[in-house]
C-alpha cells in the first residue's frame, strides 16, 4: 500500500503507516436490487456493469501464507518462528478451509497476490511472503502451489457459493525483477529515485516506493502489458474480481484506460476494487469517478471507525463522515473494513477491549457498503504493526467472539434491509448513534431494521423519533436480534435502554428471514 494524505494533525500516524508500507508492498442512499454475480469471463457481456449483487457480499480477506498450510510439499524456506519469513500457508490451505470461511457467513474471499515473488530475502531479513514483490507476472509462486491449484480453489469456492477476488499489482515490480533489469525495457520504468515527499502527487505517481521498480505507466507498452496480463489471469483463474493495489501511485489517465479495457474483456459482473490509502473522501472518491474503478475501499470511514470505536471518540463523527458520501460515484458499493494487513489490527488500537471490537463489527455489518473482514478478526487476533498484524491464523482461539461474528453475518444475510436498504440517520450524540435501514427487496420497500449503538462506558436511555419514511405505527413492537429485549413505538418514538458498549439491531415483530438470492 501507500502512506496517506491527511491533515497535519494526522501526519504522525501517516508517517508510521508509511514505514509499515515500506517493505510490505501493498499499499442516505438508495439503489435498485440486482441479480446474482456471475463468475469468470463472459465474452457475450452486455454493455455496462451489473454490480448490484456485490452489495450482498461479505468479503473475507486472507494473507495466504499466514492462513493455513494445506500442502507441505511446497514448504520452501519456511521459517514459522521468523515473523518476516514464509510460514507455509498456501492455496491448498485456503481450499481446505473453505467450509470454515463459509461457516462464518462470508460469501467472498480476497487473497493476496499469487504471482511468483522474489525468492531471496531483502536486506537479509524481509521475504516476499505477502505477494507484492512480483518477479514473474505470468506464473503462480511456488510457495503457494501452482496454477492448477489456483483454479481448483476457485472452482471449489464457486461450487460452495463463494466468490473469489485476486489481489493484483500494477504500480511496481519486485526488487530485482527480470523485467526491471532488462535493458530493452528500460523505458518501461521510471528512474526518478524514491518518493521523498509523500504529499506530492507527482512523486507518488512517478517515483519508487522504497526502491520498488516503478512502472512507467505513461508508456503504451506498459498499458498493453498490464491490461493483457490481468485479462489473461481473469480468464485463466475464473475469479470474480480484482482488488487493485497501490492505486494512488499510478496516474488517473492510466486507470481510465486500464479499467476500460478490463471492463471490455471481463464479465459485466467482474468487480474492480481499488486501494486508495487516504483519509479524504474527495481524494479517494475521484478514483471512482475519473479513474473508472467500480469501487474503492472506504479508508475515510476506516479512520472514523478507528477514532470512534477503538479510541472512544464522539459518535457524531460517524454522521459527519456519512454526510460526505456524495464524493463517491456509488457509496453503497464502497468496501468498508475495521482493519487489514497494512494498518494495526483493531484490538491493538482498542487497548484489547473486546467490547469495542464487537461494537465496531456491529457497525461494519449493518452500515452501507460491502464489509471486508480481515482473517483472524473473528478470533481476536491483535498486532500493532507489521509484521505483528500478519500473524498466523489461530483457528478456534475465541469461540464466543466467533459466534458473535457469525450471528452478525447471519442477520445481514437474512435481513435484506441490512444489505440493500437505504441508510437513514435517526439519532446522534457523543455517546449514541442510531440509523434505519429501510427497504431492500422488490415489493418490500417498507421493510425496516433499526440499529442503535452506545459507545459510552455507562448505560444510557434515549428517546429517538422515527424517520418520516418509516411505516411503523403506534404499538408496533421491535425485538433486538442480539439481546432479545423488546421496545414499543409510542407517538412515533422509540425509547431505548442501552448498556455500555452495546449495539441493538431492532426488527419489527418476529425476525423476518428474507432468503438471500444467489
Amino acid at each position: 500500500m501507500q502512506p496517506m494524505r491527511f491533515p497535519a494533525s494526522k501526519r504522525v500516524v501517516a508517517a508510521a503507516l508509511a514505514c509499515l508500507a515500506a517493505l510490505s508492498g501493498c499499499g442516505a442512499v438508495a439503489w435498485a436490487p440486482g441479480a446474482r454475480v456471475a463468475t469468470g469471463v463472459d465474452a457475450t457481456r452486455k454493455a455496462g456493469k451489473q454490480l448490484s449483487a456485490w452489495r450482498d457480499e461479505v468479503i473475507y480477506f486472507v494473507v495466504t501464507d499466514r492462513f493455513h498450510n494445506g500442502d507441505r510439499r511446497n514448504d520452501r524456506a519456511v521459517r514459522p518462528r521468523d515473523p518476516h519469513a514464509y510460514h507455509g500457508g498456501d492455496l491448498a490451505g485456503i481450499s481446505e478451509k473453505l467450509p470454515y470461511i463459509k461457516g462464518l457467513g462470508a460469501t467472498a474471499i480476497w487473497i493476496t497476490p499469487v504471482q511468483d515473488n522474489r525468492d531471496e530475502a531483502f536486506v537479509d531479513k524481509y521475504w516476499g511472503f505477502h505477494g507484492y514483490w512480483i518477479k514473474d507476472f505470468d506464473r503462480v509462486d511456488e510457495h503457494l502451489g501452482d496454477e492448477k491449484t489456483l483454479r481448483q480453489l476457485v472452482q471449489r469456492a464457486h461450487a460452495m457459493g463463494l466468490k473469489v477476488m485476486l489481489d493484483i499489482v500494477v504500480n511496481h515490480a519486485g526488487y530485482g525483477a527480470p523485467l526491471a533489469l532488462d535493458p530493452a525495457k528500460k523505458d518501461w520504468f521510471h528512474h526518478n529515485g524514491n518518493i521523498a515527499n509523500w504529499d506530492d502527487q507527482h512523486q507518488l505517481e512517478n517515483h519508487d516506493i522504497h526502491g520498488l521498480p516503478d512502472f512507467n505507466t505513461e508508456n503504451p507498452a506498459v498499458l498493453d502489458f498490464m491490461s493483457g496480463t490481468w485479462t489473461r489471469w481473469a480468464e485463466r483463474s475464473g475469479v470474480d474480481g480484482y482488488r487493485v493495489d497501490t492505486v494512488k501511485h499510478v496516474p488517473m489517465a492510466f486507470w481510465r484506460q486500464f479499467n476500460a479495457r478490463l471492463a471490455q474483456r471481463t464479465s459485466s459482473r467482474f468487480l474492480m476494487l481499488g486501494e486508495v490509502l487516504n483519509g479524504d473522501p474527495g481524494y479517494v472518491g475521484a478514483y471512482t469517478r475519473e479513474g473508472r474503478f467500480d469501487t474503492v475501499f472506504d479508508f475515510p470511514m476506516y479512520f472514523t471507525i478507528t477514532d470512534v470505536f477503538a479510541r472512544g471518540q464522539s459518535m457524531r463523527k460517524l454522521g459527519e463522515r456519512l454526510r460526505q458520501d456524495a464524493a463517491y460515484r456509488d457509496p453503497t458499493l464502497l468496501s468498508t473494513f475495521i482493519d487489514n494487513h497494512d494498518v494495526p489490527r483493531f484490538l491493538s488500537v482498542a487497548n484489547h477491549d473486546e467490547r469495542r471490537l464487537r461494537l465496531a463489527l456491529a457497525f461494519l455489518m449493518t452500515a452501507r457498503g460491502i464489509p471486508s473482514v480481515y482473517y483472524g478478526t473473528e478470533v481476536g487476533l491483535d498486532g500493532a504493526g507489521e509484521p505483528d498484524n500478519r500473524k498466523d491464523m489461530t483457528f478456534g482461539a475465541n469461540p464466543k467472539l466467533t459466534r458473535y461474528f457469525k450471528e452478525l453475518a447471519s442477520l445481514r444475510r437474512n435481513l435484506a434491509p441490512l444489505r440493500r436498504g437505504r441508510m437513514l440517520e435517526m439519532w446522534q450524540d457523543d455517546a449514541v448513534y442510531a440509523f434505519s435501514r429501510l427497504g431492500g427487496e422488490p415489493g418490500g420497500s417498507k421493510d425496516e431494521v433499526i440499529v442503535a449503538m452506545n459507545n459510552a462506558e455507562r448505560p444510557v436511555e434515549v428517546t429517538i423519533p422515527l424517520r418520516a419514511e418509516s411505516a411503523l405505527t403506534a404499538g408496533s413492537r421491535l425485538r433486538d436480534q442480539l439481546g432479545g429485549s423488546e421496545v414499543e413505538v409510542v407517538n412515533r418514538h422509540l425509547t431505548l435502554s442501552l448498556a455500555p458498549k452495546q449495539a441493538q439491531i431492532l426488527v419489527p415483530g418476529p425476525a423476518k428471514a428474507v432468503r438471500r438470492r444467489r
